[in-house]
């Protein structure tokens, strides 16, 4: 063997056993047989979380919902059901979880795995074995009445009423034969529109009485908390009439829970949900109700930043030695949108579109 051909071999055992005794970190995907014991971590990523709370109105008309405007003048009262959705407030909230496209091995030395647990109590790397708070996205609901959808009809008078009616026969008089009334009482149904019409004189009467205990010039037993509570029931009886005509709501709120990824360093846009006023909040593919957007601006890179960023593909080709691999997270604006209208917004710092960066494995820490 010549002594360039020995110099050579001498070089490169040294050069592989002095790597045998150093850290490495390499990611999940390049494979290295040869080394089976590995602290294995991944880069944190961040889920957005949107809850949205919605509004279901139930309108039931009254039974004299036609004769509000001729009675009580009262326009453009509904004489159909109807159920109505609104959209009434939007949370955004973030979680990091462990990214599965960014997991790496830790090979150690004789000196063990460096500084890997301090990375990991700042938070810039994830270890696989540590618990993931979980989000519920089921539905949750909430029924803001309990009365039961029932119209007290509390008119003074009944439905069926006493008419006394004259009928005319004839009887023999005298060879004669005479007309002679003839009284007879008859059961009368009193119909709808008379109903409403007493409905709504009786609504007037409490109005009046209302006004007689309110006016300083009218004497009056009642004072301090008797009279509260009077007119208070006033304002019960009253309310009770009034649905006769302009009907009863019944509200019911609930709300959702949405997840999203951020993936594009570009800035981009994805529908979140759908929403109907006459269904409610939909799934993304249901083509029945118009999408509610998420958008997110491209981040806010800092300067120079094209020459230190990496991504992972860089470092599956070219890993390094006595480095650990984290994630440095950016800034980025997001929205909620309904066509053009903001429905919410936030500033939000986003792992995946931050920066890949690296450290010594025995750096100093704080």
């Amino acid at each position: 063997m010549t002594s360039k051909k020995l110099f050579f071999a001498l070089v490169t055992a040294a050069f592989f056993g002095c790597n045998s005794k150093t850290i490495q970190v390499e990611p999940l995907g390049k494979p290295n047989d040869d080394k089976k014991v590995a602290i294995y971590y991944t880069l944190p990523r961040t889920v957005v979380y949107v809850r949205v709370a919605c509004t279901q109105t139930i309108y039931i008309p009254g039974p004299y919902a036609e004769y509000a405007k001729k009675f009580l003048g009262i326009e453009g009262i509904s004489n159909t059901d109807k159920v109505e959705y609104a959209i009434t407030r939007i949370d955004i909230e973030t979680h990091t979880e462990t990214d599965p496209k960014a997991i790496f091995a830790v090979y150690p030395s004789g000196k063990g795995y460096g500084n890997y647990l301090k990375l990991s109590a700042d938070g810039l790397i994830l270890p696989l074995t540590q618990t993931i708070d979980s989000r519920t996205l089921a539905n949750s609901q909430d029924f803001n009445s309990s009365d039961e959808v029932v119209f007290k009809d509390l008119s003074v008078n009944p439905f069926i009423a006493e008419e006394t009616t004259t009928f005319y026969g004839r009887t023999l008089r005298d060879s004669v034969y005479v007309r002679v009334p003839i009284q007879r009482s008859m059961t009368v149904e009193r119909n709808l529109e008379e109903k409403a019409k007493e409905a709504a004189d009786f609504i007037f009467s409490i109005r009046k009485k209302r006004l007689d205990f309110l006016t300083p010039d009218i004497d009056h037993p009642f004072a301090g908390d008797a009279l509260q509570l009077i007119l208070k029931e006033l304002q019960r009886l009253e309310d009770e009439y009034l649905a006769l005509f302009i009907g009863k709501r019944l509200t019911h709120t609930f709300s959702q829970t949405f997840s999203y990824i951020p993936s594009s360093t570009q800035g981009e846009n994805a529908i979140l949900f759908r929403f109907s006023e006459s269904k409610g909040l939909l799934a993304p593919t249901d083509l029945s109700g118009r999408p509610i957007l998420i958008e997110f601006d491209q981040p806010e890179y800092p300067e120079n930043f094209d020459a230190v960023k990496s991504d992972m593909e860089s470092f599956t080709v070219k890993a390094k030695l006595d480095r650990f691999y984290y994630r440095i997270p950016v800034i980025t604006n997001m929205r909620i949108l309904d066509g053009k209208q903001q429905l919410a917004s936030k500033r939000l710092s986003v792992y995946q579109y931050g920066l890949l960066a690296q450290l010594p494995v025995n750096y100093r820490g704080n």
